[in-house]
């Protein structure tokens, strides 16, 4: 029996093949969720001038020094600087500016007073009955970014914040890593189109959809295959009618056991390159197939559909971050604890359990329920899990409270 392979070898495996594909060019409006290529340096300084933080009056500290309620300083209200301005009048002794957010400070002016903190005012006057701290309201030049300075690394995620702060650096094109297409192949002769009846020994094509839905949510491209029948030719056939498309990479699910029907690993081997059939030390998901085919990645996963999402997240994902250079290559973890005692199995592997994980703000910690359906075939308890609860090897029960390690799949409410 061959050796059980450990979960940190075989990523690091995997990884060692791969690199960063080219990137390539898009304007802004399409980068959302894309991957920045190289680091992003900011042209100009930001802000660019010095400027106003909020409505009110520019003036000089100095001549609100004395100003008391019994006792209050009035100035002379001189002028007007909106936002956009390029001709800024000096702000002299005595004197004070209507200005309003966004504006330029003027050469004179070393603060702002809001409007609400004025003692009163009018048209020509205001009357100040506290003093202002000099720079009180005033965004430096250069407080956000220095010229020059890294306004978003390489492997950053463009999220809506991300692509503002582009703009505002003045990018209107950005070097992004690819949107990844990544070809899927069910197989198996018992599945079936999934609007089918079930007759006896027919299954619905369940995994085609998981998989390319994962995809599209990481951000990729699926491309969805045709089934690949149990036969040595049906699977030749197949992978190389797509490997005519030349994806970034393909992925399977089925086929990668030991059975007698099993035939993915062998013709993958066939018509790959340092392809390796495994077998993982984890539960679900211990068969395994990788390897490079004509120079495309390629993942055999297995074919129960809760083993098959387990193995993309904890092999596919971290190989497609690489691919597109992102920095998120795994999912976050966190340390939970159980909301309800569970019995675990008493097995050699690493175990990965669905679960819906919460944040408790009362014990100040996440708590995570199990559900009972944890075969690899149940997807009942995959379809509302926002992580997976990684146990190391166990016996017995995992007791009330206990702490676990959980792998993040999504929002955490």
């Amino acid at each position: 029996m061959s050796t059980l392979q450990s979960i940190d070898q075989v990523q690091e495996e995997i990884l060692s093949r791969l690199s960063a594909l080219p990137p390539t060019d898009v304007p802004l409006e399409v980068a959302l969720h894309r991957t920045i290529a190289t680091d992003v340096h900011a042209r100009d300084p930001i802000p660019p001038f010095d400027n106003t933080a909020m409505d009110g009056f520019g003036l000089r500290s100095a001549d609100t020094a004395s100003a008391t309620t019994d006792a209050p300083t009035e100035l002379k209200v001189t002028g007007a600087v909106e936002a956009g301005a390029e001709t800024l009048p000096t702000v002299l002794a005595g004197c004070a500016v209507r200005i309003y957010t966004g504006a330029p400070i003027p050469p004179g002016c070393d603060c702002i007073v809001p409007w609400e903190k004025t003692a009163r005012f009018d048209e020509t006057t205001v009357v100040l009955d506290a003093p202002v701290a000099a720079r009180a309201c005033v965004r430096p030049h250069s407080s956000d970014l220095e010229k020059g300075a890294v306004a978003l690394s390489a492997g950053t995620r463009l999220t809506p914040a991300a692509l503002g702060l582009l703009a505002t650096v003045g990018y209107p094109v950005v070097s992004v890593g690819p949107r990844l297409r990544v070809a899927v192949h069910s197989s198996g002769n018992e599945l079936v189109p999934i609007d089918s009846a079930l007759s006896p020994g027919k299954i619905r094509n369940s995994n085609l959809t998981s998989i390319c839905a994962r995809l599209e949510q990481w951000g990729a491209t699926p491309l969805a295959r045709p089934v690949l029948r149990d036969t040595p030719e049906a699977v030749r056939a197949g992978l190389r009618a797509t490997l005519t498309l030349r994806p970034d990479a393909i992925v399977t699910t089925g086929g990668v056991s030991a059975g007698d029907l099993d035939f993915i690993r062998e013709v993958a081997r066939e018509l790959g390159d340092d392809v390796q059939i495994r077998k993982v030390n984890m539960k679900p998901g211990k068969p395994l197939v990788d390897g490079l085919i004509a120079g495309i990645p390629f993942f055999g996963l297995p074919g129960n559909p809760a083993a098959c999402l387990v193995s993309f997240e904890i092999f596919v994902r971290p190989a497609l971050a690489k691919l597109e250079g992102r920095r998120d290559a795994f999912a976050p973890r966190r340390v939970a604890r159980l909301a309800h005692a569970f019995d675990t199995p008493k097995i050699d592997r690493r175990q990965f359990l669905r679960g819906t994980a919460h944040f408790d703000f009362e014990r100040q910690h996440y708590r995570v329920h199990l559900p009972s359906a944890q075969g690899s075939h149940q997807m009942s308890s995959f379809a509302e899990a926002n992580c997976l609860v990684e146990i190391d090897v166990q016996s017995g029960r995992l007791a009330e409270d206990a702490a676990v390690t959980i792998h993040l799949l999504g929002d955490i409410q």
